[in-house]
């Protein structure tokens, strides 16, 4: 081949490169939409930039069925109004055909109906409301403060053996109903009463009050839901008043390496749950997620947890979508996601199924740690697995 017959082919292919890049470049992208509280009274970051760097990766390996995922996050500031505006726009403006790592403190109680109307679901990386758990259009890789709350209980109960449990619960509206379930549960899966159910804390209370009445009530063991902050100031009142001995299980927001730090060695014997494979451990499962948060320089947390098995579970039901992907594609795959065409991750302790039929509020699996010399240590290597009646 002469130069001049080389420099044809060369431009042909070049011209040919470039028409390609530019149908790829035009491809209508998959609209995945987000509510993140990261301004206003809780910030809530981690989950909706953990399932952007699952979206990332997807794109940079050519995206699905060649179309590129747009992921649209909104700040909903944690006020209602602005959650309504943000879903609306994502929904009717953006046209979003999901929603994947949702961190909002009000999503699912202020949109349940929007997204039902239009036909739209939702897989939270935090579901912190209860409702998040009863609405259809949801279904949280989270298992949540009632959940949560109630795994915890029937930790206390039937691994711990402990026989006075008392229930200290986060008592903002937005967990009235889910403890109310759990403790109604506990004493229908155990046929025991707790000694004392206290759902009164709030988030600025001086806890030595509350701690006062667990004295009084003679507790072995204190199951405690809160912020890490509050965790910390329960733990301290409670070393105050001289109760070490007594047994103290928290929920999720404990299980951190500030929380272990500042306890130290006082903290031995303090039992903290986990949502996911406990991401502060050496485990395999957490090799990827590990991965591409240090490559997306996210910081490790269960709620970067969530927010990357949601997306992770998304992309799964959007590779298996047959034909065009549109919101009604997308829908109809997750809804058909039961028995054997569940989704699955490693990183959580059963399938994930988003059948109109199922009940995502009736079975929780998580893992339970125990802190030793200021060290977080599982104690449950398998998933703690309960199922409410």
């Amino acid at each position: 081949m002469n130069e001049v017959s080389k420099r044809a082919v060369q431009a042909a292919v070049s011209i040919v490169t470039a028409l390609a890049a530019g149908m790829a470049g035009a491809a209508e992208p998959i609209r995945i939409g987000s509510l993140a509280s990261i301004s206003g009274p809780m910030s809530l970051p981690e989950s909706s930039a953990a399932a952007k760097a699952v979206f990332d990766r997807v794109n940079a390996q050519g995206g699905i069925q060649g179309r590129p995922i747009e992921y649209i996050v909104l700040d909903d500031k944690g006020d209602a109004g602005a959650t309504a505006q943000a879903a609306r726009d994502l929904v009717d403006s953006k046209g979003v055909m999901a929603f994947a790592g949702t961190a909002s403190l009000q999503d699912c109680t202020v949109n349940g109906n929007l997204y039902k109307q239009r036909g739209v679901l939702s897989i939270p990386g935090v579901g912190g409301e209860f409702s998040c758990y009863r609405n259809k259009s949801f279904a949280p890789v989270s298992v949540g403060p009632a959940r949560g709350t109630l795994a915890t209980l029937m930790f206390t109960s039937e691994r711990l053996k402990k026989q006075k449990i008392c229930a200290f619960l986060l008592g903002i509206p937005a967990h009235g109903a889910g403890n109310a379930w759990a403790v109604e549960n506990f004493g229908k899966l155990t046929g025991k009463k707790l000694a004392l159910v206290d759902t009164t804390v709030l988030p600025n209370d001086d806890m030595t009050p509350h701690v006062l009445k667990a004295k009084k009530a003679d507790c072995d063991a204190i199951v405690f839901s809160g912020t890490e902050q509050m965790d910390l100031a329960w733990y301290k009142a409670m070393k105050t008043q001289g109760m070490q001995s007594v047994t103290a299980v928290f929920l999720t927001p404990a299980y951190t390496t500030n929380f272990a730090k500042l306890l130290g060695k006082d903290g031995d014997g303090v039992y903290a749950n986990s949502e996911y494979e406990p991401f502060l451990s050496d485990s395999p499962v957490l090799a990827d997620w590990r991965k591409l948060m240090a490559q997306a320089k996210v910081p490790e947390s269960s709620f970067a947890q969530g927010g990357y098995v949601s997306a992770m579970l998304l992309v799964e039901a959007l590779k298996r979508v047959k034909g065009p992907i549109t919101r009604e594609s997308v829908t109809a795959e997750l809804r058909a996601t039961k028995g054997e065409r569940a989704l699955r991750n490693p990183m959580l302790g059963q399938a994930f199924a988003f059948d109109e039929r199922a009940d995502v509020l009736k079975t929780s699996a998580t893992k339970f740690l125990l802190l030793t010399d200021g060290k977080w240590n599982t104690v449950t290597p398998e998933f703690f697995i309960t199922t409410a009646k």
